[in-house]
């Protein structure tokens, strides 16, 4: 797996809704076309039949994201997904044997040299440099025994494609598409890797992810601006902390730390595994029962504590940069299954998605305030979130314009109902677009994987869709005025540095 095929996969992540495919299932008929089952360890498996064409495609995932991770170990959860494909006691070695006397010493060098590292300037220079020569010398003596993405070719050697993985803020998820007759391999091959997950290459792995975030987000304006808003928005809760990790934790996280986490999420009852397309359940059942019913069950992960304070004033972050500015603002309020947020939804298409909408209309079309402006929901799902917006201006107009801007909007929203007919357009567009999302094999397995995970519930797709029907144009004003309000308020621009005279 290459980075540049997981920063894909992270950012499909991020767009499930929009996954389009070659054939329909209408939503209605999703709840008759699903067979779930679960076995006794806990793991949960849904079942959509689609016959047209000879194949398969999986998603499954842990309910484990950065969400979930504390100071310290930041970024443990995408390391740990980039882990999962170095193989297993079975699968991407020549010898494993050898290979795990030269990685029980990798582990002791390993773990000397996170300690010192973690220390900082009152770390031994010295000591780290011998040591990491040391891990180096024993790293590329393992190499001899490593086959290096043999899940990868294994897979294609039997038809399969799309094999990919990708971490988010609540959940890890990964993906395969098979040919309908290698089903018992797919369950050989993912019940191996959950059972038995080498980590393999581990400080190498490290060192990549390290690189990564430098490349992603340190050298990246747009992604240390949402960093830093993150962060002055969220003060107790860790969905300030960002995916990949901050540098310090990535630099210093163990292979026993992340063991330890493999261990803590990677369990059956923490998994949801969808199988959509040419399957038959009653045949497919005993092979999940086969090759997963014998996984340990492991113990239900910890019961998540923080809260996230009230807001009681409005926050600011101002970074200068020498790249073009750019706007964050956002709002605290409630998670899905909640009218609030079904409001909210309805009110950032009706605002920012398409040419027809407000904001478009008035600050990127009329007035060329805006190069684009963007009104949605975030970091994640599983706790109470943001609505936000994001802008960037159309030179040589300010942050602050934009800003003003937008402002505009969301009083008007307060005052003035929305009209019916403009309200019903968009839940006509919301509801299309949840449809197309239902079109492929994967569109559908990410639609009631999510719900299942995350929720407790794969049918709840119902719930999204009824709540969004509910939503009326007095719930769009009581949202506006409870929770965008200036004290429920953080505020990020991104200026450019100015030039030195």
């Amino acid at each position: 797996m290459t980075t540049q095929k997981r920063l894909k996969f992270s950012c499909l992540l991020l767009a499930l809704a929009l996954v389009l495919g070659p054939a329909l299932l209408p939503a209605q008929s999703l709840e008759e076309k699903v067979t779930a089952h679960t076995l006794k360890n806990g793991l949960t498996v849904l079942f959509a039949e689609r016959h047209g064409a000879p194949v398969f495609s999986t998603l499954y995932g842990f309910k484990v994201g950065s969400v979930d991770e504390w100071p310290g170990i930041t970024g443990t959860a995408h390391l740990f997904e980039h882990m999962a494909f170095k193989g297993t006691p079975r699968i991407g070695t020549k010898d494993y044997e050898k290979e795990k006397v030269l990685m029980d010493k990798i582990a002791t060098v390993g773990h000397d040299w996170s300690v010192e590292l973690a220390k900082g300037d009152r770390g031994d220079k010295d000591k780290i440099a011998a040591l990491r020569a040391e891990l180096t010398k024993l790293e590329q003596e393992q190499k001899a025994f490593i086959v290096k993405d043999e899940i990868d070719l294994i897979y294609s050697n039997a038809g399969g494609t799309g094999l990919n993985a990708g971490t988010g803020t609540d959940q890890t998820m990964y993906i395969i598409s098979l040919p309908a007759n290698q089903f018992e391999l797919f369950c050989l091959m993912e019940s191996e890797r959950i059972r038995n997950t080498v980590l393999r290459e581990f400080y190498t792995e490290r060192s990549v992810i390290q690189e990564e975030r430098k490349q992603t987000t340190d050298a990246v304006p747009t992604r240390l601006l949402s960093e830093m808003f993150m962060g002055a928005a969220f003060l107790a809760h860790p969905y300030k902390n960002p995916v990949v990790g901050w540098a310090s934790d990535i630099n210093s996280v163990t292979l026993e730390e992340a063991q330890a986490f493999k261990n803590r999420y990677y369990t059956p009852n923490n998994c949801v595994l969808a199988v959509v397309g040419d399957v038959y359940p009653a045949k497919a059942i005993p092979l999940v029962e086969k090759y997963f019913g014998d996984i340990p069950r492991g113990e239900d992960p910890p019961v998540f504590r923080t809260v996230e304070p009230k807001q009681l004033g409005e926050r600011r972050v101002r970074f200068e940069f020498d790249a073009e500015p750019q706007l964050m603002m956002g709002y605290h309020k409630p998670n899905f299954p909640s009218k609030e947020d079904a409001a909210a939804t309805v009110l950032a298409y009706i605002l920012t998605t398409g040419r027809t909408s407000r904001i478009y209309k008035d600050l990127i079309q009329d007035r060329q305030l805006a190069v684009s402006v963007y009104a949605g929901q975030g970091p994640g799902t599983r706790f109470p979130n943001l609505f936000t917006f994001s802008a960037v201006p159309r030179f040589p107009h300010t942050v602050e314009e934009v800003e003003k801007g937008i402002l505009e909007h969301v009083e008007k929203v307060k005052a003035e109902p929305v009209s019916e007919r403009e309200l019903q357009k968009v839940k006509n567009n919301l509801d299309a677009s949840y449809i197309r999302s239902m079109s492929s094999n994967f569109g559908i397995a990410a639609q009631i994987v999510r719900y299942q995970l995350l929720f407790g519930d794969w049918m709840l797709f119902k719930k999204y869709r009824e709540l969004i029907a509910a939503v009326t144009p007095a719930d769009i004003m009581d949202f506006a005025k409870t929770y965008l309000t200036p004290e429920n308020r953080t505020v990020a621009a991104l200026v450019k540095k100015a030039k030195a005279s």
